[in-house]
């Protein structure tokens, strides 16, 4: 039994109840038609009742202690991408698969609490499977698991898929605190087949131009073959060329030079034209989406000592196609035609009269400044420098801080797969104190640890003439490293590069209606678009609505963007494939302001591509996690194997309940009882 307040409230409890049925009853005891024992328990039974009235003032509750039986968990992650369906057995897995798989399941549920994922490009909590993904995350997989089982982690986990993947992260990568049991599906048997694997290009080049359109060719069994190579643009054929298979595991990378004609959006097209039987033909055409531009942003970066962030960040830059970049050291001069609309500066001296020179010069034309400082050192001069920033260092020492994404920031966005991406960053060299802005806007929080604390790593500032950004640390090359190690390419990092590049120099001129729209989307991302509004003092307003057309195979969508804080903002979801025109329209005082243009949404079908099931990394997940790989046919000899595992055992834990009193209804009977009793006795004993 456990009280509300102090056990020893009790005494003073039987005192008074003692001392209220004495002062009551008092004169029984001398009255002498009635005994002395018969007093004495009238005396009693009042004494009881204050007694338990009392009693309740100080929250009694009953501690229930009950024996639970806690099953162990076990999750079974099941591949849901199209992939399963490119191979001869495609009808036992779209009709007999699921159903099948579930019964035989079902065996475990005596055991265990069993629960069902099913995963493409995201995962769902869910057994309905219909092989519908046009994506596979595996790693994503076991990222959900870790975050959101937190309470309670599985005991194992059943992955049931053909080990292909094409987006997130390696598997291979990943740890795991329970053994993870594979399940191979799919061929592993290699078809006679020929397709276009990929067909990459830079996003952007320039008008006049002739920039390389690489394609790679795959061809399994089709020794002695001949293949015809089809280049399209917009539907008209600008290049061929003929392929003859020399080996039955064929690669052949190609690159077509391609030149740049005229502006705008153009749809490259690549098809392999055979005349033999092959496995399937979904995976013979590849298309590409190249922006044609006629102009580019120009970028100077400025720095005091080499640095391998500043080769890290021109990297990007240099391949992005967009901006022409170049690096200066303190004291170099800078031609007089230039008109950068960033400048880089990685670590600048205060003092320097050169980089004094440098940011009157960027003061005069409005340009955008983005600061990297690395140490302690530079950070606390340049805060004396600069007021946009407090810096507090109490001692002379570095840390090792993680970038902790800001989810609500504001100027641009990330996908769901890059943000977790970015949550895997290695961490960045930071000066050991307080990092602080004033009217900024986090990009990065630091994260020691699994701690994320109020210093920031990386903030933007909108001003009315100029935007800001600073980057506070070193090691910025890590993640362009990560980022082909887990990826195979540096999209990753380019793409932080360039949004934080494209946004600060985003404001050209006068222009007071800004819409940040991509010129192409992928078919399976989210299609978020921000918009700005600046009155006639450039100051962001958001008080008129902007409407938003789309127009789509002849059919007009209309919208309207919602308010996000001073700015616009509409997420317009998953779109079909296809070309769109968009206008957007608003009023103010008097003026319209319209944006009009074009954007393409591209097909990426990546799993007719891939139809050879990896069974190697299935097996080296199992053997890593201290699991067992098995092929389908083995399933039941697993699921048998897993349901008499005696490391797999049912917790026994209490459970403990309190019941107040105060609430039980058969106590206030109680109460009731003792009165009436007490009634009955004076009634008719003591008159």
């Amino acid at each position: 039994m456990v009280f509300g307040v102090s056990f020893w409230w009790i005494l003073p409890v039987i005192l008074l109840s003692v001392v209220m049925a004495w002062f009551k009853y008092r004169k029984l005891l001398r009255l002498p038609d009635i005994g002395r024992k018969l007093a004495c328990f009238i005396a009693f039974l009042r004494f009881l009742t204050a007694f338990l009235l009392l009693f309740l003032l100080l929250q009694p509750a009953l501690s229930l202690i009950r024996r639970v039986k806690v099953k162990p968990l076990l999750i079974i992650v099941q591949d849901n991408s199209a992939s399963l369906l490119n191979n001869k057995d495609s009808l036992y897995y779209l009709n007999e698969y699921g159903a099948s798989l579930r019964e035989k399941t079902g065996l475990l549920e005596e055991k265990f609490r069993v629960e069902w994922l099913t995963f493409g490009k995201s995962v769902k909590k869910s057994d309905v499977i219909d092989f519908s993904e046009n994506y596979t995350d595996i790693a994503g997989a076991f990222d959900y698991i870790k975050d959101n089982y937190i309470a309670r982690k599985p005991e194992a986990v059943i992955l049931l898929s053909d080990g292909i993947y094409n987006t997130g992260v390696n598997p291979r990568y990943k740890t795991w605190d329970y053994p993870v049991y594979t399940v191979g599906l799919g061929d592993t048997v290699q078809m006679p087949d020929v397709y276009v694997k990929s067909l990459d290009c830079n996003k952007f080049n320039f008008i006049r131009t002739v920039f390389p359109l690489k394609a790679e060719i795959v061809a399994v069994k089709q020794k002695g073959r001949t293949v015809k190579c089809v280049l399209r643009e917009n539907g008209n054929s600008i290049r061929e060329e003929v392929l003859t298979i020399d080996n039955d595991n064929y690669l052949r990378e190609i690159i077509f030079p391609v030149e740049a004609v005229r502006k705008g959006m153009m749809k490259y097209t690549l098809s392999l034209e055979t005349t033999f039987e092959e496995r399937s033909l979904r995976n013979n055409l590849a298309t590409a989406y190249v922006n044609i531009i006629d102009n580019s942003g120009e970028v100077i970066i400025w720095y005091d000592a080499p640095h391998p962030d500043i080769a890290a960040i021109a990297g990007a830059l240099n391949t992005s196609g967009i901006f022409k970049c170049t690096v200066k050291r303190f004291g170099e001069s800078l031609p007089a035609e230039n008109k950068p609309s960033l400048f880089i500066f990685h670590n600048p001296r205060s003092d320097d009269p050169e980089y004094r020179k440098v940011l009157e010069m960027a003061g005069q034309r409005k340009t955008a400044l983005w600061y990297i400082l690395t140490g302690r050192k530079e950070i606390t001069a340049f805060a004396r420098y600069d007021k946009s920033y407090t810096a507090n260092f109490t001692a002379e020492i570095n840390e090792y801080a993680s970038p902790a994404l800001n989810r609500n920031f504001p100027f641009f966005e990330f996908t769901e797969e890059e943000a977790r991406q970015f949550a895997a960053f290695p961490p960045v060299v930071a000066p050991f104190g307080e990092l602080k802005g004033s009217g900024n806007k986090p990009l990065f929080f630091q994260k020691i640890k699994n701690t994320v604390l109020s210093n920031e790593m990386m903030s933007f500032y909108d001003r009315p003439d100029y935007r800001l950004a600073f980057f506070w640390g070193e090691g910025l090359w890590k993640w362009r490293l990560f980022s082909y190690k887990e990826n195979g390419n540096h999209d990753l990092f380019n793409t932080l590069v360039y949004k934080t590049v494209n946004y600060l120099s985003g404001r050209r001129g006068n222009d007071r209606f800004l819409c940040d729209i991509e010129s192409l989307y992928n078919e399976s991302e989210d299609i978020v678009i921000h918009a700005e509004l600046y009155n006639e003092s450039y100051e962001l307003v958001n008080t008129p609505d902007v409407r938003l057309v789309l127009r789509h195979d002849g059919k007009d969508f209309n919208y309207l963007m919602n308010r996000h804080g001073d700015k616009y903002r509409i997420n317009l979801g998953n779109l079909p494939a296809g070309e769109y025109d968009y206008v957007f329209a608003t009023d103010l005082k008097g003026g319209h302001f319209e944006k009009k243009g074009t954007f393409f949404i591209r097909t990426q079908n990546s799993e007719v591509h891939d139809v050879v099931a990896d069974k190697a990394l299935l097996s080296e997940i199992a053997r890593h996690s201290g699991g067992q790989a098995v092929d389908l046919k083995e399933v039941d000899n697993l699921l048998q194997n897993i349901n008499q595992n005696r490391n797999f055992k049912a917790e026994y834990k209490q459970e403990v309940r309190y019941v107040e009193l105060g609430e039980l209804q058969w106590l206030g009977l109680i109460l009731i009882f003792l009165l009436c009793v007490e009634w009955f006795f004076l009634k008719y004993y003591a008159g």
